[in-house]
């Protein structure tokens, strides 16, 4: 009976490099992983083949072959959610140097695919997984508490996170803008809240309610809209939103990207910022700071938190035990969009 063969892939493999150098594919395995076991010359020339046929290691199956990993997985609901950059390249900054690499996966704001995605992610046998500003369900909670690996929450910081907690409170960084605000001279604020996970928009409404109420100010007016935060979602609701509350006086949203696209419809339609309508944001990324006025921002620390996550998961992966519960402060930055012309 002839001998079944697999069908090729068109890619080179180890045996691929082992055969062209003339040694067994466990020797060419041990020059790739163990490089100081294998002697000087055999190791030039399996270097040399590895580069002749372009040769890619299977990272998967290194990883259940040794039962370790050097990759550390990072959920996203969205590569376009604020602050999904700067925590990234921050938690990369520290991880790389100690030999880790950061994989994004996108969650694409579902929580009922998430089951699907992390155990997917799990099969390549992470290190360490990571939540950006993205909640788990009770199932996923209960699955990730029970994988052996480091966990951590970025975002809005909370005590009931599968593993670490880094962030900061949305309700404190409200209340700081809403007392700016306020204190001021501003009567009227209005609240713009789009797409975000639930436990940063409870924090934001907790804020918001338990600020607006300490100062003797309604917190009726409130807009939570289901589409991701954008330039064209500040602008396509500003009418609505005025149309509503003639008397608003001040708009707050939870984004710069929303704040900005705010102001933009306030120019076209010859609203005057901020003497007519101020506008103010949670975030404080570079944009709200070149923007025309200028924006009034709580700034969230960003590139601290991934920063943070990093030092945490090092810890964490070298056998420590790190703080569990991380809460970084919001900086307020007043500036020209709701300042008093």
């Amino acid at each position: 009976m002839a001998e079944k063969r697999r069908r090729s892939t068109g890619k080179s493999t180890l045996a691929d490099v082992a055969r062209l150098v003339g040694v067994s594919t466990m020797t060419a395995s041990r020059a790739l992983r163990m490089p100081e076991k294998v002697s000087l010359d055999i190791r030039e020339k399996i270097e040399a083949a590895v580069a002749e046929l372009a040769y890619v290691p299977n990272v998967q199956a290194r990883n259940l072959a040794s039962a370790s990993s050097r990759l550390i997985t990072m959920v996203v609901p969205s590569f376009a959610t604020p602050g999904c950059a700067a925590v990234s390249e921050a938690l990369q900054q520290v991880l790389n140097p100690r030999g880790y690499h950061v994989m994004l996966a996108e969650a694409d704001y579902s929580t009922a695919k998430e089951r699907e995605l992390i155990e997917m992610l799990l099969s390549y046998n992470p290190a360490a997984i990571v939540h950006f500003s993205f909640d788990n369900t009770a199932d996923v909670h209960r699955l990730l508490s029970h994988s052996g690996l480091p966990v951590m929450d970025i975002g809005g910081v909370h005590r009931e996170s599968a593993g670490i907690s880094i962030g900061v409170d949305y309700a404190k960084a409200i209340r700081l803008l809403v007392q700016h605000l306020v204190e001021s001279g501003y009567r009227h604020p209005g609240l713009l809240c789009t797409q975000t996970n639930s436990t940063i928009f409870r924090q934001l409404l907790n804020g918001w309610h338990s600020g607006m109420l300490a100062l003797n100010q309604s917190p009726h007016r409130v807009v939570s809209s289901p589409l991701s935060a954008s330039f064209a979602v500040g602008h396509s609701l500003l009418p609505k939103i005025r149309m509503t509350w003639p008397e608003l006086d001040v708009l707050i949203c939870t984004s710069d990207e929303v704040a900005c696209g705010t102001m933009m419809a306030c120019h076209a339609a010859g609203i005057a910022v901020p003497s007519q309508l101020a506008v103010a944001s949670i975030g404080g990324g570079p944009l709200s700071a070149v923007c025309s006025p200028p924006l009034t921002t709580v700034a969230l620390p960003y590139e601290e938190m991934g920063a943070l996550a990093g030092k945490r998961l090092l810890a964490a992966l070298d056998g420590d035990e790190p703080t569990i519960f991380n809460e970084l402060p919001a900086i307020l930055k007043p500036r020209a969009s709701s300042g008093r012309v």
